[in-house]
Order: structure tokens, then C-alpha cells, then sequence
């Protein structure tokens, strides 16, 4: 490396040494007097120090009884009072000095969940990408050996040439194919990092670390972060490069010290400490960007001759990886740039001199550093959901989603609701690692944290865990909300119990007594964008459009303590309840996110010539199937549904077969046995599930059991049966009506807009038949077959119209409920 000095300029130099030591000391001594946990001293030799503007540490040192400390108007603690209490410096940092954080909740639906499956599918994939690398290289090798024959060369020698293009372009072609094929496997997304707090000595600090990988993975997961963040980014009105360059960075960020363990090439061990963009971060890839570097290369090494100095040799093999070289090198040849008095006007110098230094808010210490990456998530997502920016809506729910579970978790309730609601008392309150819990449901962990609350006997497979995710997320959005007390005078307020006011804040919503349709809307929108990123395609949120209706905002959704197995087992034995419950809670998810989807959104958007199956609301695909146990449609038998049911739960998981991608399955017969040739898809599911325009029976409730689930053997005694029916009570009937009526406004809500819906099909169809005719050029029908015709439609009109009066009488009659 060399040793020259660096020119001085606009553009700062790393801070010396000396001046590093004394700001860890100034921290540290800071944070224990403020009762914070400290940053690592590495962390800030290797990832503050060489980032600071000029002049920076020694302005934020002062001395007092003879030790150094951070001055009292260098500081500031944000979210005081709390756990997620935070330490930051107010500092200026090299403006190429940071990254953008992979972490960011705006993209947060771009990413899968980290388990190891999909880790091993990532290190597949990378190597894959290698494979291609080289292969195209070795292409256009043997091409230019081609090219560089000379024309005396021997016919054997040009058929040489010409074969060794050809094979290189098959294996090129090969390589691209498995390269695809790796990059299906992951859905075309990648699994998000687990960060957690960097432990030292067995006491955990201020300061991020991730897994170690391999320095390409690393490098990709980093690639793909930008490339994501850049997609996000189109939505903003103006090119924020340009704002930069002219106008400058006028806001402070937040940065968070990061550590990266990679394995090099060699197989040597190496960690990277980074400044990461826990909010702000367009801003730093559009800062790196005008200083022309990347993100992946300040983090895994920039090639020397990027930052080749004056009198240096090119050293094509060389890599600059210390964050304060890279820094060195990239202000001495800026500052000697700017120095010129000709210089380009379009140049790096001239476009990065207003971004040399930007303002920085750097967390050095935590009052948890356990809840570190939460605080910091909770910083992104506040500053996204309260920004300018529209946030994509997968990712706006997902946002909320985080904030909901934050909220939980503040108030002491998630893993009271989880145990009780969820694991049905199997587990105590206190068995339960809330803070894991919390990141596996945000996607910050992989689903392994849930084991503790699947059913006795599930195996602990991604199918289980999927599902006990879905129930999570299902009883946190729509929480149970006790029955209205019978002694509660007419206008006092409903008392929802502990949950509900937990969703209503977090969630910003009118009271309970409000009207629950925009809000059943919302919350389903939410649990749809949660559901969906257990899977590797996710589907659209409108396809879970109606769904959960007012009763379930309203009352609740307590999941069955029944597990997969069971549910299965009682289906089998013909329990109607079990079917319905099998298909509403644990069947949709797959349903509307398999690689072969069967119930899509009810949008114009569909209509296109080659799209599958017909157009129809999500609930009425979701009804025909639950309808289907009972009154079957022809061909449709128990077995059938069964083996669909089992291949639903099963397909997210199922690798390729005989002339299937991973994903999807083959049609069951009657009899339950796969028939090969006949893919499931939507087609399929709409022939044999049509349209439906029956009456909905009121929703089946999980069995009331107590607390854990399963009856108390000999607390009941015998039971006898009487030879009458033992008569009703008034106020027993009334508080069943009264359950009853939610249930029956929404049957019917939805039986007649699945009539309504009949109607524009019928419209259609005749509109299409009047072209058809005009196109051929064809008399039109005789007038006998058109007035038997309008005979039907008013017969049609004559029953609609008795629904009018009827629903008036409604009204007036539910005013003295």
C-alpha cells in the first residue's frame, strides 16, 4: 500500500490512531456513567473511527477528573425510559463511509424467512453464479483464440476452434439453465440475514454481528439488498442522486455498527466492521454511487485499480479492504481531483464535494443490547410509515405487522396470548422466548422458535411451523373479545378484554363499537402480507379480499387446539366443523400463495384470454370448497378432497417431479390417487368447485375445551340422555339469536353479492352473443325466443324486487334489538 500523504481538501482524512483510541475510551467511560451498554472496541477503531469527518473526534472528546468522555452536546439518548433505550453520537462521517442496512422494513417483503433450507439454496445458488461467471469467460476466451487464428492455420486447427466455442456455449448454457433453475428454488428472492447482538466475554454490546458465510454470499445478500432498495426507490418523484449532488445531505441518519464474519476464497476467517444505514439508507447508495463505488465492494474489497493512487503500479489482483484505506485512497484522489482548477464540472469531485462530510446520528450504546436490531427496525419503520415516500402495500403491512408485534411485546401480552390462544395452555407464560418468538414472526429468525407451541406429536417440520406462524399471526390480528357481560347496562362501552385495545392503538383504529368494515379490510390485508412471505411465491393481498368479515374483527378468531394430524383425522370420520376449519385457517394460505394458485383476486386485471380458470370472488371459491363436504359437486368425493387438502399443505415443500416444477401436484382422482397428467391448478379448481350462490351456514367455532385443550377425565361424571328435549329459556334463545345475527348479515351479504355477480356474468354473455351474431352477419332470434327471454328476466326482477321491502322491515325491526 502507499504510504503518501493524503492531499488536503474538502474530502476528510481517516482519523489517526491515537485520536480512535481516545474516542472508545470517551464512549466507554460515557455509557457506564449513563448505565448504557458500550460499542466494541473494534467497532470503533474499524468502523467509527476511519468514518469520521475532520476534526470529528477531537470535537467530541473533552476531559474531565482526568478521563476522557463524550461532551454532553455530542450525545443524545432517543427512546429514553425504555428497554430499547439508545446511546448516539452526533457526528459527520465520510460520505462513502457507510452502507445501506440490509435490514430494511420497505423491502421487507422481497425476502424469505432465514431458515437453513433456504440458506443451503442460497449457497447453491451462489455457486451457481461462479459457475456462470466462468463460463462466460472461458466463452469469450475461445472466441478470441477463434478470432486470433492466423489464415495459413490448418482446417484442423479452425474445427478446433470452432468445437471449443461450441462447448464453451453449451456449458455457458447449461450453467444459465441451473442457474434459473436455483434461482426458482428460491422464489427469486433471498433469505434475510439473522443479526443479532455481538456478545464479548459472555456480555452483549452495542453493536450488530450476522452469521459467518462465505465472503461471496455475503457479497451477494449485500447485491441483492441495493438492487431491492433501488426497485423500492423508483416511487420517488425526484432522482435523489441529483438532490444529492446539488443540494447536499441536510438531515441526520442513523448508523449502526456492524459486524460482518466472512470466509475468504483462502478459507481464511476475516471480520468486517461497517457503519450500516439503519434509516437513510437511499441515501447511502446513492451517496456510493456518486463516489463510484458500490455497496458489495465497501464491504468485501475494492479492486485497486478503482483507487489506484498517482505512481502507483495497476495491480489487477489486488483488493483495497480496510475501511479506512478504502476511505484514504477514495479522498486523496477526490481531493487532488477538486484541486485542479480544470476540472471536469461532471466529474466525481465536483459532484461529491457537497456529500464529502453528511450528518450522522451513530448508536454507541443500548440500554438492551439484546433488543438492538428491534429498536433500530422500530426507527425504520416509523420513519417509512410516517415518510413521504408510498410504501409498496405488501410492505406497508408488513411494517405494521412489526409494529403490532412490538406493541404485544411492550404490554407483556405475546406470549400470554400465544400460550393461552395458541398452544391452548400446553406451555406456561414464562416457557416461552418472547423475543425470538417476536423475530421469527417479523421474519428476523428462522420458524424454529415456534417449536415450543406446535401440538403434542406434530413433527417439527416447515409444514408445522408454517402453520403454527399462520395461527400466530391469525389470533394477533384478530384477537378473542369476551362475550358482552349480561348485567352491562345498554350504552356503557363493551369491554374487549386485554388484546383488542393492544391492535386498536397499534393499528390506529375507531373504537369498538365502530363500524368494522374498512378495518376488517385492513386487517386482513395485514395478515395476508404476513402469510404470504411463508411462502417462496407469495401471492397478491387482494386475493384474501373478504375473508374475515366484521364478526372476526369484532369477536375474534380462536384457532382450533386441534393439530394438522388431528384435523385431518376428524375430517376423515366426517366432521363437517373440522372441514371448515381445515379450509378457512390452514388451507388458504396455500391456496392463494402455492406456485399453482387457486383462489386469486376478483379484479378486472384477470380477464385476460390466457388466464386460468374464471373470475370470482376469493370467499366464494373459499365457501365452494368448504361446501363441498357436504353437498358435493359431481365427482367430487371425501377421499378427493382429503387427498387435495393433504397436497395443499404439503406442496410448499415438494421438490420437482415427473413433469412438475416444485410446488404444484397432480389432480386427485375420486378414489384420492394422484392423476398423472392433470395438473391442479385453477382451472381445474374452478370445473370442479364451481361458482356458488348457496346460503353460508353459519362458521363453525373450535370446541370450547378448557385451558389445555382436552377434557378433564372424571371431573364430569356419566351423562344420560332424557326423553324429551329440555326446552329453551327467553334469555338462553336471545343470546343465541343475537350470536347468530353477525353471522347470518354476513351469510347474506355475501349470498347476494355472489347473485349480483351471476347477473353481470348472465350481462356478459348476452352482450358477447349480440357480437358474435353482428360479427357473422346473422338474423337475429325469432321474436317468440326473445320475448320467453324477457319473460325470465322479469321474473328475475320480481324476486329481486321483494329483497327491498324485506331488507327495509330489516331495518326497522334491528332498531329494537
Amino acid at each position: 500500500m502507499s504510504v503518501q500523504e493524503t492531499p488536503e481538501g474538502s474530502f476528510p482524512s481517516p482519523t489517526h490512531s491515537t485520536w480512535a483510541e481516545n474516542l472508545y475510551e470517551a464512549i466507554f467511560n460515557t455509557c457506564v456513567a449513563e448505565g448504557f451498554a458500550p460499542v466494541p472496541r473494534q467497532a470503533v477503531l474499524e468502523g467509527l473511527a476511519p468514518a469520521l469527518g475532520r476534526g470529528e473526534a477531537k470535537r467530541v472528546i473533552e476531559r474531565r477528573r482526568g478521563n476522557r468522555f463524550l461532551r454532553a452536546t455530542a450525545y443524545h439518548i432517543e427512546q429514553r425510559d425504555t428497554d430499547g433505550a439508545l446511546l448516539v453520537l452526533k457526528v459527520e462521517l465520510h460520505g462513502a463511509a457507510t452502507l445501506p442496512w440490509v435490514i430494511n422494513d420497505r423491502t421487507r417483503s422481497a425476502w424469505l424467512h432465514p431458515s437453513a433450507e433456504n440458506q443451503e439454496r442460497l449457497e447453491e445458488l451462489v455457486d451457481q453464479q461462479r459457475l456462470v461467471a466462468a463460463w462466460t469467460v472461458g466463452v469469450e476466451r475461445a472466441k478470441a483464440a477463434r478470432r486470433a487464428l492466423a489464415s495459413t492455420a490448418t482446417s484442423a486447427e479452425k474445427d478446433a476452434a470452432v468445437a471449443a466455442v461450441e462447448i464453451a456455449e453449451g456449458e455457458l448454457a447449461r450453467a444459465r439453465r441451473e442457474l434459473e433453475a436455483c434461482e426458482q428454488a428460491l422464489g427469486k428472492r433471498r433469505p434475510l440475514p439473522v443479526v443479532r447482538a455481538v456478545t464479548e466475554d459472555g456480555a452483549p454490546l452495542a453493536a450488530l454481528t450476522t452469521e459467518e458465510v462465505r465472503a461471496e454470499v455475503a457479497a451477494e445478500v449485500q447485491r441483492y439488498a441495493v438492487e431491492m432498495l433501488r426497485r423500492r426507490a423508483r416511487q420517488r418523484p425526484y432522482d435523489l442522486v441529483e438532490s444529492l449532488v446539488q443540494e447536499g445531505q441536510r438531515d441526520s441518519t442513523v448508523v449502526v455498527l456492524q459486524r460482518t464474519p466472512v470466509i475468504d476464497p483462502d478459507g481464511s476467517p476475516r471480520y468486517v466492521w461497517r457503519g450500516q444505514q439503519a434509516t437513510g439508507a437511499n441515501r447511502a447508495d446513492a451517496r456510493l454511487e456518486t463516489f463510484g463505488v458500490s455497496a458489495l465492494q465497501l464491504l468485501t474489497g475494492v479492486p485497486q485499480a478503482l483507487l489506484r493512487l498517482p505512481g502507483e503500479e495497476e495491480n489487477r489482483r489486488m483488493v483495497v479492504r480496510g475501511l479506512g484505506e478504502i476511505l484514504r485512497r477514495i479522498s486523496a484522489l477526490l481531493n487532488a481531483e477538486y484541486a485542479d482548477p480544470d476540472r471536469d464540472p461532471e466529474g466525481r469531485a465536483q459532484r461529491a464535494v457537497r456529500i464529502a462530510q453528511v450528518p450522522a446520528r451513530v448508536v454507541v450504546g443500548a440500554k438492551k443490547p439484546e433488543r438492538l436490531e428491534e429498536s433500530l427496525r422500530q426507527l425504520n419503520v416509523h420513519e417509512h410509515l410516517r415518510g413521504q415516500l408510498d410504501y409498496e402495500d405488501m410492505d406497508r403491512s408488513l411494517g405494521l405487522w412489526s409494529t403490532l408485534v412490538k406493541a404485544y411485546q411492550a404490554e407483556g401480552l405475546l406470549g400470554e396470548l400465544l400460550a393461552q390462544e395458541v398452544a391452548q395452555g400446553r406451555v406456561a407464560v414464562g416457557e416461552l422466548d418472547e423475543d425470538a418468538i417476536a423475530d421469527a414472526l417479523v421474519g428476523a429468525r428462522a420458524l424454529d422458535a415456534l417449536e415450543v407451541l406446535l401440538s403434542p406429536g406434530d413433527e417439527v417440520i416447515p409444514m408445522t411451523l408454517r402453520d403454527v406462524a399462520i395461527r400466530c399471526a391469525t389470533v394477533m390480528l384478530f384477537p378473542p373479545v369476551p362475550p358482552r357481560p349480561e348485567n352491562l347496562a345498554p350504552r356503557a362501552p363493551m369491554p374487549t378484554g386485554r388484546y383488542w385495545p393492544v391492535v386498536r392503538a397499534a393499528l390506529q383504529e375507531a373504537s369498538w363499537s365502530q363500524e368494522n368494515g374498512p378495518r376488517a379490510k385492513r386487517r386482513t390485508e395485514i395478515w395476508a402480507a404476513v402469510v404470504a412471505q411463508h411462502f417462496l411465491r407469495p401471492g397478491p393481498l387482494a386475493a384474501a379480499e373478504g375473508l374475515f368479515g366484521k364478526p372476526e374483527v369484532q369477536f375474534g378468531v380462536r384457532p382450533d387446539a386441534r393439530s394438522l394430524a388431528s384435523l385431518l383425522t376428524a375430517c376423515r370420520q366426517g366432521d363437517a366443523a373440522a372441514w371448515e376449519t381445515l379450509v378457512r385457517r390452514h388451507l388458504v394460505p396455500g391456496m392463494i400463495s402455492g406456485a399453482e394458485p387457486f383462489v386469486t383476486p376478483n379484479e378486472g386485471s384477470f380477464k385476460s384470454a390466457d388466464r386460468k380458470g374464471v373470475r370470482r370472488a376469493p370467499s366464494n371459491a373459499v365457501q365452494s370448497l368448504v361446501n363441498a363436504y357436504t353437498d358435493p359437486p359431481q365427482g367430487v368425493t371425501r377421499e378427493l378432497l382429503l387427498a387435495f387438502a393433504e397436497a395443499v399443505l404439503r406442496a410448499p415443500d415438494s421438490a420437482a417431479g415427473d413433469g412438475l416444477v416444485p410446488g404444484t401436484f397432480w389432480a386427485p382422482d375420486p378414489l384420492g390417487d394422484p392423476r398423472e397428467g392433470v395438473l391442479a391448478d385453477k382451472e381445474w379448481f374452478d370445473n370442479l368447485f364451481p361458482l356458488t350462490s348457496f346460503r353460508k351456514g353459519e362458521r363453525q367455532k373450535p370446541p370450547a375445551d378448557d385451558a389445555t385443550g382436552a377434557k378433564d377425565e372424571g371431573s364430569g361424571g356419566d351423562t344420560v340422555e332424557l326423553e324429551e328435549e329440555i326446552p329453551e329459556g327467553p334469555l338462553a334463545r336471545m343470546t343465541r339469536l343475537r350470536a347468530e345475527l353477525a353471522s347470518a348479515v354476513s351469510s347474506n351479504t355475501e349470498s347476494v353479492a355472489a347473485v349480483a355477480e351471476q347477473i353481470g356474468q348472465l350481462l356478459a354473455i348476452i352482450e358477447d352473443a349480440v357480437r358474435a351474431r353482428e360479427d357473422a352477419c346473422a338474423p337475429e332470434e325469432p321474436a317468440e325466443v326473445q320475448k320467453l327471454y324477457v319473460k325470465d328476466f322479469g321474473k328475475i326482477k320480481e324476486e329481486a324486487a321483494k329483497i327491498a321491502p324485506l331488507l327495509d322491515a330489516a331495518t326497522l325491526a334491528v332498531m329494537s334489538l
